[in-house]
């Protein structure tokens, strides 16, 4: 006994250094190898972006009780997610190595004079954080950057540069309808002419209008998708279109709710919106239109032709 105590000390000793160091107690190895470019900042501090392009604002959004929300190009849906990605990877910025240890009287050969591209950001301490990303880097790849008038020119790799570009419809909640397709209990479609109406019972699907047109083995993929329809423009207030004529009509029962989905037809585009929902996403019409065949039975096959 006495023999196994010293033994069973250090390999005690040893086991709590490993945790320590290995685990959230210590330190991080690969922190200590990759310099941050704005250390000690969390992603959590932000609490407004700006985006400049060629000196012109073409993004700005500010965190609120309620989450992140637009103020420039303008109001539109919010993609959280997208936002916080963001703002993680602009906090996470790092191995930006200088290109001299002093910034340049002229920093226009680096691009930086009028950047292509300027991201501004707030925290909640009342401090503001600035990088400038300017010329591509011949050879090498990446850009030139700067974190102020007077900070010294860096070097940044692409794959980190470009990250920071956004538009405003990646970071837009582009998905028109969001439900669990497992609890829709009861569809009814109006688009073009063609009606269907199903009811579900047990885990299969009955049609109960359209049964020579639509197959109610498709029914459950179908309205899968359309929770995978995702707008590629910017969204308006779905009031715009209040007073005009759906050309798609779609309601859902599901356990304990019924929703109503609408499509109006403008400029060769479909709006989507829910029924009282503030926003409408377009679609091509013939996105819509794929869509509705998804659940359309196989088209019969051609007779073969007679031989000679």
């Amino acid at each position: 006994m006495k023999r196994w105590l010293p033994t069973g000390l250090a390999v005690l000793v040893f086991a709590a250094l490993w945790f320590f160091y290995s685990g959230s107690g210590g330190s991080d190895p690969e922190e200590k190898r990759a310099d941050r470019l704005f250390p000690g900042v969390q992603a959590e501090d932000v609490t407004q972006l700006t985006l400049l392009e060629k000196g012109k604002v073409s993004l700005e959004l500010k965190k609120t009780g309620e989450g992140w929300e637009f103020v420039r190009p303008r109001p539109l849906p919010v993609d959280g997610e997208a936002v916080d990605a963001w703002v993680s990877s602009f906090v996470g910025l790092k191995n930006a190595e200088p290109v001299e240890k002093k910034r340049p009287d002229d920093v226009t050969p680096f691009g930086l004079k009028d950047p292509e591209l300027s991201l501004t950001v707030s925290l909640k301490n009342g401090k503001t954080l600035r990088l400038d990303v300017g010329s591509q880097i011949p050879v090498e790849g990446g850009n030139y950057v700067t974190t102020g008038d007077q900070a010294p020119v860096l070097k940044l790799d692409a794959v980190q540069a470009e990250g920071l570009r956004k538009r405003p419809l990646d970071l837009m909640e582009k998905q028109a309808v969001s439900l669990d397709p497992e609890k829709v209990t009861g569809i009814r479609a109006d688009w073009k002419g063609k009606r269907l109406a199903a009811e579900k019972k047990g885990d299969q699907w009955k049609l109960t209008e359209g049964e020579d047109r639509f197959d109610p083995k498709r029914i459950e993929g179908w309205i899968e998708h359309l929770t995978y329809l995702t707008a590629d423009d910017l969204a308006v207030e779905a009031d715009r279109f209040k007073k005009e004529t759906p050309v798609l009509s779609l309601t859902l029962r599901l356990k304990g709710d019924i929703r109503t989905v609408v499509g109006v037809k403008q400029k060769g585009r479909i709006w989507v919106m829910e029924k009282g929902g503030k926003w409408a996403r377009s679609f091509e019409e013939k996105k819509i239109e794929e869509w509705m065949q998804q659940v359309e039975k196989e088209k019969k096959k051609e007779k073969e032709k007679q031989s000679k």
